[in-house]
């Protein structure tokens, strides 16, 4: 009995749904006259089960949009999480987090890191 659930977990844990990602950091080099960037983030949901992804939230302001071009994701299927940050009258370096939410538990943070040019 302790056999068949064993197996029955590992089967469980290996069907399970998850996207994965290209990158999870991009690192961009600007000038102080550009103000703002813009970038993707590519996924795929590589599971065998769909995928929803429940909320993108940057860390502050300066993210000024952080959204996914696709929220549910059937097996197999890919979309993008687009990140814009403003750094006017900020300093570079500036780095900023993105968190990423999906229904199966995942959390991904990814990282936009702007540098000088």
């Amino acid at each position: 009995m302790k056999y068949l659930l064993a197996l029955l977990l590992l089967a469980q844990t290996a069907f399970a749904g998850g996207l994965k990602w290209e990158r999870t950091t991009k690192r961009i080099e600007a000038r102080p006259e550009d103000r703002v960037v813009k970038t993707e983030f590519t996924y795929r949901n590589t599971g065998n089960t769909p995928v929803r992804i429940e909320s993108v939230r940057g860390v502050c302001v300066c993210c000024t949009a952080a959204y996914a071009t696709k929220k549910k994701l059937a097996p197999g299927e890919g979309g993008s999480v687009v990140v814009r940050v403003d750094f006017e009258k900020k300093p570079l370096p500036l780095v900023k987090p993105v968190t990423v939410k999906t229904d199966d538990g995942e959390t991904v943070v990814l990282i936009v890191e702007v540098y000088p040019k």
